[in-house]
């Protein structure tokens, strides 16, 4: 049984970092264990890396202006280490390691463990399927590649390549007009309240935000712990409807 949010849609639009692909964390903690005198777990930095997405997506709302450093490259990773305790200079350091790193193999290459079987399973009920990513440096292509899934979505949106992002209006409205598909007839998945459940609320579309770790109780947006609650796996008992 489809989430609530799905049945009657036409499509199912996703995000694509933090939804259906995560970062290597491993490769991400050695690149910089002497730099930081020790080892990062994979739990931590995820978890570093929910909560600087969620201060992020609070400047965005409270400014009404993008992120001065959102442009640059590995920002996200940037404030991670900052927030895991790296110093700014050691940071500074890292940003070299990271673009080495990524041009060898693309940093944003972990599958999310249910992602396949999801949009298998949605494409199955009729569904189309798409992805839309704030990119920055136009490679969405490779990491879906990275990861084995691009093949799955008949639409992938770069925000580089289209030349508007997330959260303006205008890249949400793009993937409509190339689906063919009216805003309420589509659903939206991703992890940033403002930028992915807000955003694509704003333009009719079926918001549901992926919030796994609980970090949005205020949401106006129906929450999922996982993407295979899109699907009508079952949930847990203290995630948001």
């Amino acid at each position: 049984m489809l989430h609530p949010s799905l049945r009657g849609a036409r499509a199912c639009v996703f995000d694509a970092g933090g939804t259906l692909i995560h970062p290597d964390w491993p490769r991400l903690a050695g690149l910089v264990a002497d730099l930081a005198g020790r080892t990062f777990g994979a739990d931590e930095m995820r978890r570093a890396m929910s909560e600087v997405l969620k201060a992020a997506g609070s400047e965005v709302r409270k400014s009404g202006a993008p992120l001065t450093d959102e442009r640059t490259r590995h920002w996200v990773f940037r404030r991670v280490y900052l927030a895991l305790g790296m110093g700014e200079e050691a940071c500074a350091r890292a940003v070299g390691r990271l673009d080495a790193a990524h041009d060898e193999r693309h940093l944003w290459c972990g599958l999310d463990a249910e992602a396949p079987r999801v949009v298998e399973g949605l494409k199955c009920e009729g569904l189309l399927t798409a992805v839309i990513s704030n990119t920055e440096d136009g490679r969405l292509g490779d990491a879906l590649q990275a990861a084995g899934i691009a093949s799955s979505f008949g639409l992938l949106l770069d925000s580089q390549l289209v030349g508007c992002r997330k959260p303006d209006a205008a890249i949400f409205r793009l993937a409509l007009e190339r689906l063919g598909v009216e805003a309420g007839g589509a659903a939206f998945v991703g992890d940033s309240y403002e930028s992915d459940a807000l955003a694509s609320r704003a333009v009719g579309m079926r918001a549901i935000l992926l919030d796994p770790l609980d970090l949005h109780p205020e949401s106006v947006c129906p929450r999922i712990r996982s993407l295979g609650e899109l699907l009508g796996d079952a949930r847990d008992s203290t995630a948001a409807s």
